[in-house]
């Protein structure tokens, strides 16, 4: 951990040193969204949008705000600058017409992709990983994100 992230900080736990190593691994982060969304054409909060708006399955501003952590009304601005972009068209949802779902164009597919692609490339700390350092760290993580329930291989305990 470099001296400068927090001067002065006295651990009163190894888990609080390990949260504190954890932040300071994304210190990076949100200039990698600003680049990413400015390569894009995007506000960061119209390319995590996007992001956020698999291809595959059309959601709802309602449902795309709950995945953002935000209010309904929060969503409009970025949805419709996506939309004026071409990148995601709102259609009637088929289940219930009273109800718009928002779809990724085909360009609002690749310009996500190449989101996706910039901003989950391996910081260089990763890379330098052996495998099964790689695979441990993974483990570790996923249990903390996701509690003890998991298997090391991803997917839940029967």
């Amino acid at each position: 951990m470099s001296d400068d992230f927090i001067p002065g900080l006295r651990y009163r736990s190894r888990a609080q040193e390990l949260w504190a190593l954890i932040v300071e691994s994304l210190r990076d982060w949100e200039d990698r969204v600003n680049e990413a969304a400015a390569g894009a054409g995007l506000s960061p909060v119209s390319a995590w949008a996007l992001v956020q708006i698999d291809p595959e399955h059309p959601i709802s501003q309602k449902e795309l705000a709950a995945r953002l952590h935000c209010n309904p009304s929060t969503v409009v601005d970025p949805t419709d600058r996506l939309e004026q972009g071409g990148l995601v068209v709102r259609q009637a949802n088929p289940a219930d017409r009273r109800f718009n779902v928002l779809m990724v164009t085909p360009r609002g597919s690749q310009v996500r992709q190449g989101l996706i692609e910039r901003l989950f490339e391996p910081p260089e700390a990763f890379r330098r990983m052996s495998a099964a350092e790689q695979a441990r760290f993974r483990d570790v993580m996923l249990a903390a994100v996701n509690g003890p329930t998991r298997r090391g291989d991803g997917r839940r305990r029967a």
